[in-house]
């Protein structure tokens, strides 16, 4: 029996900043969903670290801002997060993310800030 995520992932390549207790670092964020999303990064960070993370959107001079994450998953330089808590504005820019990624790369490229 195959495993189903909860969500769709979609591979992306947009810029990150994320910083805990003890650790701080930017990476490559490589897919990403309603519920978390995993990263390339130089900077090791241990599964069950939480972190907060600033994901920059290719179509927005503001950054999205994940407020907590946990690190479920530790592959060499790549660490899967899971999201925990985000803003209702965050949120919904998050879930209009998705849906233009949904729709196809060139839809993310091509809307115009508000």
């Amino acid at each position: 029996m195959g495993y189903h995520r909860k969500s769709p992932r979609f591979d992306v390549n947009f810029g990150s900043t994320f910083a805990g207790e003890t650790l701080a670092g930017q990476g490559t964020i490589t897919n990403l969903s309603v519920g978390g999303c995993s990263i390339e990064s130089k900077i090791p960070l241990p599964a069950q670290s939480v972190v907060g993370l600033q994901i920059q959107l290719p179509d927005s001079q503001w950054p999205l801002e994940i407020k907590e994450a946990v690190v479920r998953w530790v592959r060499g330089n790549t660490f899967g997060l899971e999201f925990q808590s985000l803003s209702d504005p965050d949120a919904t820019r998050l879930q209009q993310l998705l849906y233009d990624l949904d729709q196809g790369p060139l839809v993310v490229m091509q809307r115009t800030p508000r």
